[in-house]
């Protein structure tokens, strides 16, 4: 069953003709950490709806969600008919949601781990400002941004437990007695940020995703105990990123996930005989684009290099953010010519906001942001328009090469989705 309040809703968030503002309280990707307490322990406040299927909040003995990167609702539209997502729509229940803002994987993949919105984590985009090594990273990675290796941070002295929350979910379940388990990719499944943000779970690294879909079914049938399980995949976002999310490849890559989830995955869990709840949700979606359109401000606009906030070194705190929502550290006295001639300058290309009134709205959280996160994000925001790009460039360093990205606040960036299905 599709919830209509959920589609209603997100269609009431929508500011005007480009973007939507993203839901903290009700439909928004921020309350399903709730939505998992509620339904493994016993605090029973409630977190995204169910509307129609009320009767689905419940306590299991089992719940399962795969987060599958960047399946947002347009892909479900686009895919509904499939077997797989016509049966949730037929037995279960089918939300429509906001991502958080900024659309992307770092914010996201840190809340469901911690429970902590993007304003509490202060982990915002795939690359930002930490003043803790007085320079740009890339926090997933642990390293520098621009670095083609991973934990290059490791020579700063600087431990991951500074720079990421050390709070999890996992533990709050550990301590409710509820066993968690993480699948992740083993590209990944044991790095610095991976191991912070999981404390608590125990960690699955798998391969592929039909060996990851059999080990859990495998870890179903000895279950012993209430017990949560958790798969993260992000082979749709990788493709999306490099043909875009309206290629050929892109929709052969969904088809394949779709088909491991109803021949693999449906079929193993029918046969597993206790109460289970499976969910399924996405970061974000995609926006199409095009690298050849790209605006580069540092070629484009060079007096914005003057304008810049410095660290100590005397580096330019640029790049933070993405294409799609580039954050600008600029230097208070600069700070409204910069706003003015930023707007003329990508005027019909994207719009140029103060990140003060950015807070003051609550599109960070319903809750006034941490300092973590204050220290770290600019003041002003660029928010491309549909199939546009704004970044800086760099050879070798930055560039943007994608045809897919995310990060604003588009709807086929924010509009994700929460589907549940009861077993047994």
């Amino acid at each position: 069953m599709i919830d209509q309040a959920s589609l209603d809703a997100v269609d009431a968030a929508q500011l005007n003709s480009h973007f939507i503002h993203p839901l903290y309280d009700s439909y928004g990707f921020a309350q399903i950490p709730q939505t998992l307490r509620c339904l493994l322990t016993d605090d029973q406040r409630q977190g995204v709806p169910f509307g129609p299927r009320s009767d689905l909040y419940q306590k299991y003995d089992t719940v399962i969600l795969f987060f599958i990167d960047a399946f947002g609702w347009r892909f479900f539209e686009q895919f509904s008919d499939h077997p797989f997502l016509r049966r949730m729509i037929d037995e279960g229940l089918v939300s429509k949601l906001t991502s958080q803002f900024p659309s992307t994987t770092a914010a996201h993949v840190t809340a469901i781990h911690t429970g902590l919105p993007v304003g509490q984590s202060g982990v915002y985009e795939w690359y930002y400002y930490e003043p803790l090594v007085d320079a740009l990273i890339a926090p997933l990675l642990y390293s520098f941004a621009g670095d083609s290796q991973r934990d290059t941070l490791q020579g700063t002295g600087v431990a991951p437990s500074a720079l990421y929350p050390t709070h999890t979910l996992y533990q709050e379940l550990k301590a409710a007695g509820v066993r968690s388990v993480v699948f992740q990719h083993l590209a990944y499944a044991f790095s610095p940020y991976t191991e912070l943000v999981t404390n608590g779970a125990t960690i699955m690294p798998y391969r592929t995703l039909p060996e990851a879909v059999i080990n859990l079914t495998q870890l179903l049938a000895r279950q012993d105990s209430r017990s949560y399980y958790f798969l993260y995949y992000d082979h749709i976002d990788t493709i999306c990123h490099l043909y875009g999310p309206d290629s050929p490849q892109a929709a052969a890559e969904i088809t394949a996930f779709l088909d491991v989830m109803e021949h693999i995955f449906h079929a193993n869990l029918v046969r597993h005989g206790q109460r289970t709840l499976f969910l399924m949700t996405a970061d974000h979606g995609h926006a199409p684009i095009d690298p050849a359109t790209t605006v580069y401000l540092n070629h484009t606009l060079p007096p914005i290099q003057g304008w810049l906030k410095t660290n100590a070194a005397g580096q330019p705190l640029v790049p933070a953010g993405s294409c799609r929502d580039m954050f600008l550290h600029i230097k208070p006295e600069y700070l409204d010519d910069a706003h003015a001639a930023l707007q003329h300058h990508l005027a019909g290309k994207a719009e140029v906001q103060r990140v003060d009134a950015l807070i003051a709205g609550n599109f960070f959280g319903a809750t006034p942001p941490s300092p973590t996160f204050l220290g770290r994000v600019g003041n002003l925001v660029i928010l491309p328009y549909t199939h546009e790009s704004v970044w800086w460039y760099q050879k070798d360093r930055f560039e943007q090469h994608h045809r897919g990205a995310h990060g604003g606040l588009t709807p086929d960036e924010m509009e994700t989705l929460l589907l549940v299905q009861p077993y047994g």
